[in-house]
């Protein structure tokens, strides 16, 4: 009898080892399966807070941005001149019709200059009302000089004075008085070198209404010494001549001065020789 129920106590004890061997893991696994979704739920909490608050700064920093912006569009649209901000005005009318639907485009080729007035410039196949181009070519710096005036005149606002500054170009062609001819209410300002990219600055405007076609020279072409001698030269700057063109220039007035005397001198020699002979009194019996 007592074995036996040592037998039995034995097995009870083995039974409930076994159970709590069973069923540590159990809870052990339950536990860790709940800390799992416990993290997992924090770290998604986290990040949607973080992705938020990135959020809220992106937006605080394009708000600060366009801001920032709208301050700097404000001054630079009060730094234009009047001069500056008819011309914009104007070319924002022309590109609004590019928008419309009922636009109709009207191609030609165009020149316009580039931003070094010494580079080639391009020739555009552009929409002569709303300035749409379809293709381009590069095309020769002269050309392109010529070409953007001509266009700057044909699309400048009524009753304007259209500027024009360079430092290399000394002449207008055909296509910049025709231009002018076609708009009588515009007058054209001009400030150029003396010699290409050297010399005085000087100036002069050719006012509105001015017969054009009859300033140019049989090529086709008309000089702004011409041009200013006309219309009235202004002296803008005044070119301050380093030692050696001082001295170049010496030189070559010298040089001149010489010549021309050396002229005089044998016009005159020959003048004498010339009376001398047909003096009949001069000849020798």
């Amino acid at each position: 009898m007592k074995k036996s129920k040592l037998i039995v106590s034995k097995i009870v004890t083995a039974a409930i080892i076994g159970a709590m061997v069973f069923c540590l893991p159990a809870k052990a696994s339950v536990a860790y399966a709940e800390n799992d979704d416990k993290v997992k739920t924090e770290a998604a909490a986290d990040a949607e807070k973080s992705e938020t608050e990135k959020t809220e700064e992106n937006t605080e920093e394009k708000t600060e941005e366009e801001k920032t912006d709208e301050e700097n569009a404000e001054p630079l649209e009060e730094q234009l001149s009047d001069y500056d901000r008819a011309i914009k005005e104007a070319a924002d009318a022309r590109h609004a019709l590019q928008k419309d639907p009922n636009h109709v485009h009207h191609f030609r080729w165009i020149a316009k200059m580039n931003e070094s007035e010494s580079a080639e410039g391009t020739i555009n196949y552009m929409c002569e009302e709303c300035d749409k181009v379809w293709y381009f070519r590069p095309y020769p710096a002269y050309y392109c000089f010529q070409g953007d005036i001509a266009r700057q005149i044909e699309v400048a606002p009524k009753d304007f004075t259209v500027k024009v500054k360079t430092s290399l170009f000394i002449s207008f062609n055909k296509q910049v008085m025709e231009a002018l001819e076609k708009r009588p209410d515009v007058s054209l300002s001009v400030s150029f070198l003396r010699k290409q990219y050297v010399g005085d600055r000087l100036s002069f405007t050719i006012p509105a209404g001015e017969d054009t076609m009859s300033l140019l020279d049989e090529n086709g072409y008309a000089g702004f010494i011409f041009l200013g001698n006309k219309y009235g030269m202004t002296l803008e700057v005044k070119h301050e001549l380093d030692e050696e063109d001082a001295e170049a220039e010496e030189t070559g007035s010298t040089e001149a001065v010489e010549a021309k005397e050396a002229d005089s001198k044998e016009t005159t020699e020959t003048k004498e020789s010339e009376e001398k002979e047909s003096d009949p009194s001069a000849k020798q019996i």
